[in-house]
């Protein structure tokens, strides 16, 4: 199964604020990937000392390419609302480029722990 890492909306996806992401992978990794494909979430990549799965995910639809200066206020609230408007997640990602969006939903599983949200932010503040 392939993986996505959220290092830094894991508690937005978590919460289910977050239903899109945006990639610069290259297209023949996107070009593999079809609606209804599952996913391995992650916190962060799982080389990474003290990565943690954190859940599975469902397309929603085939990836699809967008320039990031396309991105409106409704996408970054899709993309967890981190940044409050379209134009601030377009500074905060750089220079303008092609970007893979990937749609998905959160696939629920009773048997997983909860996630430590703040060991997480915290972990990041630090690194």
């Amino acid at each position: 199964m392939k993986i996505i890492s959220f290092v830094w909306t894991t508690q937005a996806l978590l919460e289910g604020k977050k239903t899109v992401t945006r990639r610069d992978w290259k297209d023949r990794f996107a070009f593999l990937m079809e609606e209804g494909d599952r996913l391995q979430a992650w916190d962060k990549l799982p080389r990474c000392k003290g990565a943690k799965k954190i859940g599975e995910l469902r397309l929603t639809r085939k990836p699809y390419k967008q320039w990031l200066h396309e991105v409106t206020d409704e996408d970054e609230i899709k993309e967890g609302g981190l940044w409050g408007s379209g134009k601030a997640y377009q500074k905060a990602m750089g220079k303008d480029r092609e970007l893979w969006v990937i749609e998905f939903e959160l696939l629920h599983d009773r048997k997983r722990s909860k996630y430590d949200y703040s060991r997480s932010l915290s972990t990041l503040r630090q690194e």
